[in-house]
């Protein structure tokens, strides 16, 4: 099912409930837009690709929200937003506040990207679909006291966020030593 990744790591020693991820967030489609229907704005317009499709003058998702590509070659693909968002073909991510941050929802989803992307069915234009995703355990820890498991959480994300900074910075500087 699913690798050891950097979370499991992170997590070892920790006791942990593994709960579907439909049981403790909102998995929501979004809506249908096209680019002859939209206003030009500058909320980004998410679809099935690595990036936003264009820009619309209305959101329909604000706040920390995660996406995931509905269909396409990039089906499954996986995004965090924290600013107004226009859903379109995929679909969105909101955990329960009181149990999970979303930034660590988004790592735990991040490191299991490959396993997000087998969801794809479909012969022609894949798809993943809210309802598979759904049934993917995520590791809640110390289920019994939520403050505590909030705080593990907000501690992952720290490392994992510096963890992402400093492999982008290293990135950017060996592509310019190389050009």
């Amino acid at each position: 099912m699913i690798k050891p990744n950097f979370m499991n790591k992170l997590l070892d020693g920790i006791d942990v409930d593994w709960i579907n991820l439909g049981e403790v967030a909102e998995l929501k489609r979004g809506n249908t837009i096209t680019a002859k229907s939209k206003t030009d704005g500058d909320i980004p317009v998410i679809s099935g690709g690595q990036k936003p499709a264009y820009y619309n003058s209305e959101y329909n998702r604000e706040g920390e929200t995660i996406t995931v590509a509905g269909s396409g070659a990039y089906a499954g693909y996986i995004m965090y937003w924290n600013k107004p968002i226009f859903v379109s073909d995929a679909f969105s991510i909101k955990p329960d506040k009181n149990l999970l941050i979303t930034k660590y929802v988004y790592h735990f989803l991040l490191n299991n990207q490959s396993w997000i992307h087998n969801l794809q069915k479909g012969s022609g234009v894949p798809h993943v679909y809210p309802k598979d995703l759904a049934l993917l355990p995520i590791p809640i820890p110390s289920p019994k006291n939520p403050e505590k498991s909030l705080k593990i959480q907000n501690e992952i994300v720290c490392i994992l966020d510096t963890f992402t900074e400093l492999t982008a910075e290293l990135t950017a500087e060996l592509t310019a030593e190389l050009t």
